[in-house]
């Protein structure tokens, strides 16, 4: 695994921070852990010299940016810590560009003649995730030089589970030896949550009787990760120093609370809410410094109670560089994300699917919180919890056994009810007259919503749903054959509530003969939809992922 050192601490890690630096010009400058140590460097110089730092552009977090993309035609733009905007597309496709140079770069000082040819690329992604969002990260991986061919894009809970499964028994925690062997037996089912810093995941599986695994009920989950706790005590900081010294350190050291969010961070996931031994967060100078700069005569160094949002108090006292609070207060902090990952985990529990499952297995570098698991442990306290040793890495680690065999998913649900914009003839006994138009003499009705798949419906993996055959009179520029998609079960009209626009069965500038028959199969059981597409008169076939 490759070790990432930080700049700021002298540190080794093995996993580096999701952070972005560009120049003003836009061009790339830096990545993770280095992109933190050049953009805090900037923001020093600021203080000295003319204010390089708001000229350029840093990006953190910003693989939520793509939580809330539903449709293949939305432009998404990300803003950088001052505001500034950039596509979406730059930011990823750079990033992966970074990431691909930096195994390149390691992979060539073990192994003599390697080439770009000979890697099979792995991108993991939330399973929540749209079916657009996954699109646009092969788009991203395309940009940054990778392959389409030699590109798989595996979800997240699904590459965890793999990596659970294929542990050593030695190697496998929470509890006793024998349970992950009782939980991957033929006929028991389980729950993956996969609790990383943006999302949390929440799939549930049943092993098969020859060892393989079917997806129970269709992914669920939201941005409840860990990073939401981060937010709070930001939150909770500047109630702690007041508006006017918050105000301040905005307009003049913003560099304040991004090192103040790191040192939390440090902390965050030793928190133990049975200790009685006192948090201590380092607090950045700059805070202190600014609270005088804003309240001259006065200095942060006191005991007090900082009211947070509704009734909650947490009970502080500050030593000039530390903040201490008790174990008890601390947890307060995770109060929204543990709410939202509780609540949502009992509504799955009801679903007739899932009532008789035993076992929560626990992945994702949220997973290390003893505040998170001491929480599920009490609300679930007749659940068997599976907590890896090495569970900030279940994902990478089984995203490489994945790519090697991804036999162990057979069978998925369809997260949405999928179809087809197409026209019919007008007939008034069952068409709707909103919709009613004519075109080359004949009356037609608009908009019609051609159900392809159902919501919830299991699909095999690798399996091609029944082919349908297609006229097209004309070429787009964005595409042909639009696809669909609704929550709901009954969907008449592509414009009805819930129903939204996916992509484009077809690519633009594709080769098939117009007003001749396309025969098209859709393949939805893998972790990307595929299409593909049949036209008899021209002999021609092609295959396609969403969004090529």
């Amino acid at each position: 695994m490759k070790s990432w050192a930080d700049p700021s601490s002298s540190m080794i890690y093995n996993k580096t921070s999701t952070c972005i630096l560009f120049t003003k010009e836009k061009e790339f400058s830096e990545f993770g852990f280095d992109a933190e140590a050049k953009y805090l460097d900037l923001l020093h110089d600021d203080d000295n010299t003319s204010g390089k730092a708001k000229d350029w552009y840093f990006f953190r977090r910003f693989k939520m940016a793509l939580y809330e993309l539903k449709s293949g035609d939305q432009e998404v733009l990300i803003e950088d810590e001052t505001g500034k905007s950039l596509p979406a597309m730059v930011v990823f496709s750079e990033s992966l560009r970074y990431l691909k140079q930096s195994v390149i770069d390691c992979v060539s000082k073990q192994l003599i003649g390697i080439e770009l040819t000979d890697i099979k690329w792995i991108v993991t992604v939330p399973a929540i995730w749209s079916d657009p969002a996954k699109a646009f990260m092969r788009k991203a991986a395309l940009e940054a030089g990778i392959d389409s061919k030699m590109l798989t894009i595996v979800l997240e809970p699904e590459a965890a589970a793999t990596f659970v499964k294929h542990l050593p028994v030695e190697r496998r925690v929470d509890g006793q030896e024998g349970n992950v062997f009782k939980t991957f037996a033929p006929g028991s089912k389980y729950i993956v949550v996969d609790a990383g810093g943006g999302t949390v995941d929440i799939m549930a599986h049943e092993v098969r009787e020859d060892g393989h695994v079917g997806e129970l009920i269709k992914a669920t989950g939201g941005n409840w990760g860990s990073t939401t706790v981060d937010e709070e005590y930001l939150v909770f900081l500047k109630k702690f120093i007041g508006e006017t010294a918050t105000t301040y350190i905005n307009r003049n050291t913003p560099e304040a609370f991004f090192k103040a969010s790191r040192e939390f961070e440090n902390v965050k996931l030793k928190i133990d809410p049975e200790s009685d031994i006192k948090v201590r967060v380092r607090l950045p100078y700059h805070i202190g410094e600014a609270y005088t700069n804003a309240h001259p005569g006065k200095k942060l160094k006191f005991e007090e109670s900082v009211l947070m949002n509704g009734e909650t108090r947490i009970d502080i006292s500050f030593n000039g560089e530390y903040v201490r609070m008790s174990s008890k207060d601390a947890k307060q902090l995770f109060a929204e994300s543990i709410t939202n990952i509780i609540e949502h985990l009992k509504i799955f529990f009801e679903q007739t699917n899932v009532r008789d499952i035993s076992t929560i297995i626990l992945v994702g570098g949220y997973a290390g919180s003893l505040v998170l698991t001491e929480v599920i442990k009490s609300a679930f306290p007749g659940m068997r919890l599976i907590i890896p040793h090495e569970a900030a890495y279940s994902v990478l680690h089984g995203a490489v056994i994945f790519g090697h065999d991804p036999s162990l998913i057979r069978q998925r649900r369809s997260k949405y009810t999928y179809g087809i914009e197409v026209f019919e003839i007008f007939d008034s006994s069952k068409h709707d007259e909103k919709y009613k138009y004519e075109k080359n003499g004949e009356i037609r009705c608009d908009k019609i919503f051609s159900k392809l798949l159902e919501v919830d419906e299991i699909i095999n993996v690798g399996e091609y749903q029944k082919e349908k055959s297609y006229i097209l009179h004309n070429f787009e520029r964005k595409g042909n054959l639009k696809l669909y998609a609704s929550s709901s079960k009954n969907v008449e009209h592509v414009d009805d509530n819930e129903c939204f626009f996916v992509g484009y069965i077809l690519p633009p500038r594709h080769t098939f003969i117009l007003k001749e028959s396309i025969i098209v199969k859709m393949c939805f059981g893998e972790t990307e939809i595929e299409f593909n597409a049949h036209q008899p008169k021209s002999q021609q076939t092609s295959v396609y992922h969403l969004g090529y």
